[in-house]
């Protein structure tokens, strides 16, 4: 009941971040499309508060790694730990996020977001068939990062860079044992205006550093992901977008054996943005697995613009 309760609270609430963009001459006309390329960055000297739901349903065979990365939007990720052993795994995990951006300048901005989790899992053993059912709700991490644009789009390609790191995290399966700066990712987007339409590219890398667990050290295996999109202006208020994308893992290792061995995963993405008033903007996505076992992961995002008009 517990989990019930609060994916219902999250999916009312709003969630996941949608990926880039508009068109360029639509971003005066129409400010606070949630995908536009104005979104990329936020204005200089305003802030914007965004809240989120993730919704993520994995059902694997044989899972051998220690941890499930979700990426909750293109580039952005959370770490989830499983509990240690092979078996067969069916879960439904909730994400709850609340964060703030800020217009440093017209080329950076700074941000943070804290996310809670909620989980219910059934693990059934592959040797003795036995079911067990677990459930749990804690605070999940606590994220900073960076966003530069180094080129604008026009002659050229447009060209933004990211960074983040983890201040927070939670490493314990069941209950809470918050780490310090245990992962962190590291990418840039690249885009083109062919108005209406916009393609863009995100890639990047996300490092996860080995953490505790219990009596065993566990590092999970870092990642490589490749996002192309193409998002397609229909007016002023509504942008829908599609893509895939390509995650490259390497292996857990437990206790510096590696467990699993590396995996490739692909996702199709499909999201669209509507804006709800000049400041206010509602965006969604879904992303379902197309190789290895099946996954399917839906959000939702309010965002409101606050500060300067």
């Amino acid at each position: 009941m517990q989990f019930v309760r609060f994916m219902a609270f999250g999916v009312s609430f709003c969630g996941a971040i949608a990926a880039p963009a508009s068109a360029q001459d639509q971003i005066a006309e129409q400010d606070g499309l949630g995908i536009e390329l104005e979104e990329l960055l936020s204005e200089k000297g305003t802030f914007r508060l965004e809240f989120g739901t993730t919704l993520s349903a994995a059902r694997e065979k044989g899972v051998t790694g220690l941890f499930q990365t979700i990426e909750t939007g293109t580039g952005d990720f959370v770490t989830v730990p499983i509990d240690i052993g092979s078996t067969d795994r069916q879960s439904e995990t909730v994400l709850g996020d609340i964060g703030l951006r800020y217009g440093l300048s017209t080329r950076s901005e700074v941000y943070a977001r804290a996310t809670l989790r909620t989980d219910r899992a059934q693990f059934t053993d592959s040797t003795t068939g036995l079911t067990e059912t677990l459930s749990d709700a804690s605070f999940q991490s606590l994220v900073i990062g960076m966003n530069y644009r180094f080129v604008d789009e026009g002659e050229r390609l447009g060209l933004i860079g990211f960074a983040d790191v983890a201040l927070l995290e939670n490493t314990a399966a069941r209950g809470t044992d918050l780490q310090p700066g245990r992962s962190g990712t590291l990418g840039f987007t690249t885009y083109r205006v062919l108005d209406p339409v916009v393609l863009s590219l995100t890639a990047g890398y996300r490092a996860n550093l080995d953490r505790t667990f219990g009596d065993d050290v566990i590092d999970p295996g870092d990642i490589l992901f490749i996002n192309p999109s193409v998002a397609f202006a229909v007016n002023n208020e509504l942008t829908l977008t599609s893509g895939f994308g390509l995650d490259f893992s390497g292996d857990d290792r437990l206790n510096g054996i590696a467990l699993g061995g590396r995996s490739t995963s692909a996702d199709l993405q499909f999201g669209m943005a509507y804006a709800w008033s000049e400041n206010t903007t509602l965006s969604a996505d879904t992303r379902t697995e197309v190789l290895r076992d099946n996954n399917f992961t839906a959000g939702i995002t309010l965002t409101h613009k606050f500060g300067r008009n």
